[in-house]
């Protein structure tokens, strides 16, 4: 077994930390969502973030955007640094369970890790990603979650309602193992459109003859991860576009969670054909595996996904479990450490160092520690710019939440001396994606709402791998015509009856008898604003169809036509970006389930509407143009400097700092 040099100079001990870091973070910090992370190369997933904004003024950039600051973390002399762990000194028990894929490389280190003294227990279940996660969330008996797959919105949500925040550790990279038996002599290489034939059939059991004249006329025998599995997830997202109808109900399909049970099933029938985790393969090199649209599974082509079914790994944890059993904390600061020392043994491929690098940073984070220091209380900084010494074009285009903000920062860009042009259209953040992820031609997407897995894939597919910046928080404003008298705060149930039907025009009086008798008159961003996506999802749990087969409901991407049509009716009701409020004081703004809007409670998320902002950008886009580099750095230096007086709130000053070190990634700093 693998086996790690024990460290001599383990002078910061995991369990020492802890009470001092409590100390110092005043016994636990607030948490805010997190953007769902999609399958990519390097997730940027935030979890957990302290509530108090930012206390050190920006100072004024003076330099160009590739000059990398002395002792900034992460710049090009090493990787961001976690406190050292003996692990002699750690004791208690640990319970991990979920992906049956990740199980290996999670076993490994825990042997490394039991090998250098470890005195606790840890049980490892290898049971699937959906019911890894469904032990962590809902039924929280465990204190880590293997898992091939991103976190789903609802296993988030279930995690979050339980006070258990989920953050992100991405921990390796997988390439899906498509294999036959070894005396399969009729193929070498299948495309993913052959694939999806071999795993489904048509109305009668497919032959491989059926897939391809020159192959046999035989029955396919297939083997497949069960419905639990994140690697079953994974297989049926890329080959049927998520439909799990074609392989289920096909004939000859054998599923189990157990992957050693798929490899003795591919084995024992020449007409087999069958899919795991790589190191499964590995495992068991009599197998034959194939190429896939005529690439190889290795080490280069899954870190580039030049290999169609490569796919990152992760854990998963909690803050709160992480700061209440330190053993899981410090396993998990020792598995960040060491994975790299064996995860190739095992047989999948390291992570980008971006990717540890900000799963690193994100047990940092968690522990309320400064980045790669293990000290606390520290701002990431970026190199200075000087915006007199930028010239050149700088796109953007997105949520007209957002607009505002950038704006702003653009307007002091300029004023400070950039001499290109910035042009910034408020389209709403899908069709800014569109724009960013498809058509390639903006260079920043403003966004109101976290990426889409689709926009994300889209995004990939152009070359555009998306970098997420976090830049503010919003509360969505719910307002009322000044002269509305009767309503000052709704619930989310009066919200949705007063944003939808039942047969017949609503009623104000409908939602509440003491209320008028007249139609409720709708004012609603657009379908392509993220704002309108982030109110379908609160209040509608992400059905569209309430709102928009309404009567009496307008919907636009310009908040400025929403405001004018609130405004021009007693019996009118309207949402938008809290920023359009400020702008319009006589705008009645209703709080909601008894809460205000205010930065407070937009920060700790009490307000049942408060949102994260962002930007997005790409690594090529940042290299190729350094203006738009310069920019986001000096967004993210600055935008605290001036989003209040826009209307929003600050971002905490966790999420800012991931922000600031997403930049440094992408710069290779």
């Amino acid at each position: 077994m693998f086996r790690v040099a024990r460290r001599h100079a383990a002078f910061v001990l995991l369990v020492v930390l802890i009470i001092p870091m409590l100390a110092a973070c005043g016994g636990g910090a607030a948490t805010e969502p997190t953007p769902t992370a999609t399958a990519q190369e390097e997730p940027t997933a935030v979890a957990g973030a302290p509530t108090e904004a930012p206390t050190e003024t920006p100072t004024r950039p003076a330099a160009t955007p590739t000059t990398a600051a002395t002792a900034t973390p992460g710049d090009t002399t090493g990787d961001v640094k976690l406190p050292e762990v003996d692990p002699a000194t750690v004791s208690g028990d640990i319970i991990i369970a979920g992906s049956s894929t990740v199980f290996p490389l999670t076993e490994a280190v825990a042997d490394i890790f039991r090998e250098e003294g470890y005195t606790g227990q840890i049980s490892i279940a290898e049971i699937g990603t959906g019911a890894g996660f469904e032990r962590f969330c809902v039924a929280a008996e465990t204190d880590i979650a293997n898992a091939s797959r991103p976190i789903k919105d609802t296993e988030r949500q279930a995690c979050i309602d339980n006070k258990r925040e989920p953050i992100e550790f991405r921990v390796g990279t997988d390439a899906l193992a498509v294999v036959v038996h070894p005396d399969n002599d009729w193929v070498d290489d299948v495309t993913l459109e052959e694939l999806a034939m071999l795993f489904s059939d048509d109305g009668a059991p497919r032959l491989w003859s059926d897939v391809n004249p020159d192959w046999p006329s035989e029955p396919v025998i297939r083997y497949s991860p069960g419905t639990d599995s994140g690697t079953f997830d994974y297989f049926i997202e890329e080959v049927f576009e998520k439909n799990t109808e074609p392989l289920l109900t096909s004939d000859n399909v054998q599923l189990s969670e157990d992957d050693n049970v798929l490899v003795q099933g591919v084995l024992g029938d020449r007409y087999s054909i069958g899919y795991f985790g790589y190191a499964y393969y590995t495992e068991n090199p009599g197998l034959k595996i194939l190429s896939i649209e005529g690439v190889e599974p290795t080490e280069q082509t899954a870190e580039d996904f030049s290999y169609p079914l490569a796919r990152p790994l992760f854990i998963y944890s909690a803050q709160p479990i992480m700061q209440e059993k330190p053993q899981v904390a410090a396993f998990i600061n020792y598995y960040l450490t060491n994975v790299n020392e064996v995860i190739q043994d095992v047989g999948y491929f390291p992570a980008s160092a971006r990717a540890l690098n900000t799963a690193r940073q994100n047990w940092l984070d968690a522990m309320g520690m400064a980045t790669g220091t293990g000290s606390m209380g520290a701002d990431v900084k970026l190199p200075e710019v000087d915006p007199a010494t930028v010239s050149g074009d700088i796109i953007i285009a997105g949520s007209s939440t957002v607009f505002p903000l950038t704006e702003a920062v653009a307007d002091i860009f300029r004023e400070e001396g950039y001499t290109g042009q910035i042009s910034i259209a408020e389209i709403g953040t899908g069709a800014g994606f569109e724009r960013f992820c498809v058509a390639a031609e903006t260079d920043i997407a403003n966004a109101s709402r976290p990426i889409k897995d689709t926009e994300r894939q889209a995004c990939i597919d152009n070359k555009r791998e998306p970098i997420e910046f976090r830049v503010g928080t919003d509360a969505l404003a719910v307002v009322v015509h000044p002269d509305n008298d009767w309503v000052d705060d709704v619930t989310l149930e009066e919200l949705a009856m007063l944003f939808s039907d039942d047969g017949a025009p609503r009623l104000w009086s409908d939602v509440n008898p003491d209320w008028p008798s007249e139609p409720v008159i709708r004012y609603s961003p657009g379908t392509d604003s993220g704002t309108f996506d982030y109110f379908i999802e609160e209040v509608f749990e992400k059905n569209t169809e309430p709102l928009l087969t309404s009567d009496n409901v307008q919907l636009s991407e310009d908040d400025n036509v929403l405001v004018q049509g609130v405004l021009g009716d007693r019996y009118s009701i309207g949402y938008f970006g809290y920023a359009y409020y400020t702008e319009n004081p006589g705008l009645k703004i209703l709080s909601i389930e008894g809460v205000e809007p205010t930065e407070q409670t937009a920060e700790d998320f009490s307000y049942p509407l408060a949102r994260p902002l962002f930007i997005y950008s790409a690594q090529p886009i940042m290299q190729e143009k350094p203006q738009v580099a310069a920019f986001i750095n000096y967004y993210l230096t600055n935008v605290n400097e001036v989003i209040q007086d826009v209307g929003y709130f600050p971002a905490s000053a966790r999420a800012l700092n991931t922000a600031r070190q997403n930049w440094l990634d992408a710069m290779g700093m």
